[in-house]
């Protein structure tokens, strides 16, 4: 008897659970929820085919200063980052045994020209006695030749007191352009021999852009074509052109060298990096957004809203920029089409426009 009574409730239990689930299943078909998206209409934009690159800033007027003449540093006028103008003092070479040079060389033209004065006195008083026959001609000819002579070393002794007076001058370093201090190589003391760089200064009025572009652009680069030009050290974008195109591809990245110009901005500094944009075409098309394009089997494909459904259209795409695609076919201007949530949908979905 317990055990009929049993098996009856189990029974009743099992009847329960299959209408329980049967009614679910009816519920969740009967409710089934529609889609939301947001969209977007089909506009006409302009697009441009262009192409951009990393490149560098390099100098134009970027001297070395270095020593002409040897000795040790005794004072430094100028440190790197320093802004100097042209003729500045730099710095200065110990200038003690080219002062002594410079005082031997001015002595001895001084004795040369004072010897020389007192030659031709001796010459001119001779020439009248030999017209009085008091001495031979031969004789005369001795005092000519020995202040021709004196003429001579007078000569020597005048390229030997300039060459001093240079070394001396060149005791003292002068800045050779306005510009910045980049580089300060010796300090105080240190022995500098001819040719030892000193300082680097660098100009950036005038500095030179070069720019990789990829070798399938070669046919298409020419000089004189405008540039875009932006660098992370100014807040100006400048437009340039190109000045010359290196002739051989960089080995190294199978690319070719693009330089520009960059004229009278102050801001921008050799070895920093600048972005160059060259735009070789602009034209007007229909675009939409980039997320309104899903891949799909058939390929790139675009809903279009049609009342409360959406039509799967395929489309050949174009330029991406700046957030939106470029559709060469499969739309027509002022269509509608699935934003955010087209990716959740299938041709002939229903759907539920939210808000924008």
């Amino acid at each position: 008897m317990a055990n009929n009574l049993q098996h009856f409730l189990t029974l009743i239990f099992l009847t329960l659970m299959l209408f329980g689930c049967g009614d679910k299943k009816s519920e969740m078909k009967n409710t089934k929820k529609e889609i939301y998206i947001t969209t977007s209409e089909v506009i006409l934009k302009n697009f441009e085919e262009k192409e951009t690159a990393i490149g560098s800033i390099k100098g134009i007027i970027d001297p070395t200063v270095s020593a002409e003449i040897q000795g040790n540093v005794v004072k430094l006028y100028a440190r790197t980052g320093k802004t100097v103008n042209k003729g500045d003092l730099l710095a200065e070479i110990d200038e003690k045994n080219y002062k002594y040079e410079l005082t031997l060389a001015k002595a001895e033209v001084r004795r040369l020209k004072t010897r020389l004065v007192n030659q031709e006195k001796n010459y001119e008083r001779n020439k009248k006695l030999v017209g009085k026959k008091f001495i031979s001609v031969n004789a005369l000819d001795a005092i000519l030749t020995e202040k021709n002579e004196t003429y001579e070393e007078l000569e020597v002794a005048l390229s030997k007191r300039d060459i001093a007076q240079s070394s001396f001058e060149k005791t003292k370093i002068f800045s050779p352009i306005s510009g910045r201090i980049e580089k300060q190589i010796p300090s105080i003391g240190d022995f500098l021999k001819i040719g030892d760089p000193i300082f680097q200064v660098i100009n950036n009025k005038k500095l030179r852009a070069h720019i990789p572009f990829p070798e399938k652009l070669v046919s298409k680069l020419k000089a004189g074509i405008s540039i875009k030009l932006k660098s992370p050290t100014s807040q100006n974008e400048i437009i340039s052109q190109i000045a010359e195109l290196k002739p051989k591809l960089m080995s190294d990245s199978r690319s070719i060298d693009v330089i520009a110009d960059i004229e009278n901005q102050l801001d921008w500094q050799p070895g920093a990096s600048v972005k160059g944009t060259i735009v070789f075409s602009t034209r007007q098309a229909l675009a939409v957004p980039e997320q309104s394009v899903v891949l799909r089997p058939a390929g790139q494909v675009v809903y279009v809203v049609n009342g409360n459904k959406v039509d799967q259209r395929n489309v050949k795409l174009g330029i991406n920029q700046n957030g939106v695609i470029e559709i060469i076919s499969g739309l027509k201007q002022d269509e509608i089409v699935a934003l955010d949530g087209a990716g959740y949908l299938t041709d002939q979905t229903k759907i539920n426009i939210s808000a924008q």
